[in-house]
């Protein structure tokens, strides 16, 4: 057992992404404001599919449903995966996802995104407005992967892991990935 506040020395985030709300592309859902309207004049229908209770994609609709004043139905599954794969099948309506996780579908038109939960606009996703841009504020929703070590590690191994793992992260092909 450990436990992850006290047991380990942050190395570095690695990876940082914001989620974005995504519909099948037949969804007569257009744009934010689409899911809002609807939202308002049917509360608990739409549905919104997570890779489960708790997970980052859950929570994001959570605040999403908090910070536009309306209220959606939450499906949680055992992965995402299958989130992911009844939305594109329209079992489910929406979903929040990791950007990564729905970027090859959005780019094969299986997807419509419309709006990211990031600061600012996503690089892989230039023409999605933020959360924030479309109308609702205090949607801020990253997903990371970082590097740690265990607690106490010596000050110069730290730096020497430190230093290669931003040294990877630099590589031309790691960077376009």
């Amino acid at each position: 057992q450990y436990d992850a506040l006290k047991d380990f020395d942050l190395i570095t985030v690695a990876v940082q992404a914001p989620n974005v709300l995504v519909v099948p592309a037949n969804s007569p859902h257009k744009s934010l404001a689409d899911v809002i309207a609807y939202e308002k004049a049917n509360p608990d229908k739409m549905s919104f599919a997570s890779s489960g209770n708790g997970s980052s994609d859950h929570l994001t609709a959570e605040l999403f449903w908090l910070e536009s004043g309306t209220t959606g139905l939450h499906v949680p599954y055992k992965g995402g995966g299958p989130a992911v794969s009844d939305l594109l099948g329209g079992q489910v309506d929406a979903s929040f996802q990791n950007v990564n996780t729905v970027f090859q579908h959005i780019k094969s038109g299986k997807l419509r995104p419309l709006a990211v939960t990031g600061a600012k606009r996503s690089p892989v996703l230039p023409d999605v407005p933020t959360m924030a841009e479309a109308g609702v504020k205090n949607v801020d929703v990253y997903s990371w992967q970082a590097v740690a070590a265990p607690k106490g590690l010596p000050a110069d191994v730290r730096s020497k892991v430190h230093a290669a793992v931003i040294a990877a992260l630099n590589e031309p092909q790691v960077k376009d990935q």
